[in-house]
């Protein structure tokens, strides 16, 4: 009878391994492109199976127990053989089919992927595409999905990244919003007189957010949401400004772009995958159709307020 393992040990010891070389829960989450609570949590847990501590927390990182340093090979062997695993299997596959789990926000499946998913359906209907949109970051070494869309390229762990098209950001809003806003001369807008709609203070570290905490300080939130559609039909229904990715915008009817002369962040959109997966045909074939055909350049653009 095989033994029993459980979960939580085989979840947690991809964390355990980054933990241990990084001795801080923030360095080993970007490494493994995840979130320092997700790494925590995971710690937690294999802990908690294990019934051994094997890292005491102090305010300057992680310090490994005696139980780490007696069990760490043994959680280098575990890892190394389902990597190996990975490698020696990946190249079974013959035809492409199967599911591939994309991790992707929810509104840029709506407007650019599930556009383009007749035509890859004509091509490959035995492949099912599942949108992992629910999650705002996953961990592809532990195939929480097989790839994700990303505005960060990761620089740590077993990735392999494709820049797929940048971008630059824009100030949006209902054009009946800026009726009521005091302009300055050359008909700048006053951003400080505009209602303004944000990021929770869960993401409040992506880049519009920052943007606006840094040259907006006194902005007049009047609403907050998680989910990139929310805030948009909010925007929509001219109940505030919002910073956003061009294109995203211009897939949105009835916004205009509000005239600055404040800098703009730039960025881009990356295709991730884990290096084991990337060349397995169904993972292959959705690579390639996201790459030709999902993000080509478009023509579009926010129209001027």
């Amino acid at each position: 009878m095989l033994p029993e393992v459980p979960e939580a040990v085989l979840h947690g010891l991809v964390a355990l391994l980054a933990m241990a070389e990084e001795r801080s829960a923030t360095r080993a989450a970007r490494r493994l492109v995840t979130t320092p609570a997700t790494v925590l949590r995971r710690l937690d847990a294999l802990e908690e199976a294990l019934g051994v501590r094997l890292f005491d927390r102090l305010p300057t990182g992680l310090l490994p127990t005696p139980a780490l340093e007696r069990i760490l090979p043994w959680a280098e062997q575990a890892v190394g053989a389902v990597v190996g695993m990975q490698r020696e299997t990946s190249g079974l596959e013959e035809a492409p089919r199967g599911t591939v789990r994309v991790a992707v926000p929810t509104a840029v499946a709506s407007s650019f992927l599930v556009p383009a998913l007749p035509d890859f359906r004509a091509r490959h209907p035995d492949i099912v595409i599942e949108f992992a949109s629910e999650v705002a970051v996953v961990d592809l070494p532990h195939r929480d999905a097989d790839l994700a869309l990303r505005t960060l390229r990761p620089t740590q762990g077993a990735l392999v990244a494709r820049k797929l098209a940048p971008f630059r950001f824009v100030l949006a809003c209902a054009p009946s919003l800026l009726g009521g806003a005091r302009r300055t001369k050359r008909r700048k807008v006053n951003l400080s007189a505009l209602p303004w709609i944000q990021w929770d203070t869960r993401t409040m570290d992506v880049a519009e957010a920052r943007w606006l905490a840094e040259h907006v300080p006194d902005a007049q939130v009047v609403m907050r949401a998680s989910d990139m559609p929310t805030i948009m039909r909010a925007a929509q229904l001219g109940l505030g400004a919002i910073v956003v990715a061009e294109p995203l915008a211009a897939q949105f009817d009835g916004l205009v772009s509000i005239p600055t002369k404040l800098a703009l962040p730039e960025g881009a959109t990356w295709l991730v995958a884990h290096q084991a997966l990337r060349h397995v045909p169904r993972v292959d074939a959705v690579w390639n159709w996201i790459v030709d055909d999902v993000f080509q350049p478009t023509r579009r653009t926010l129209p001027p307020a």
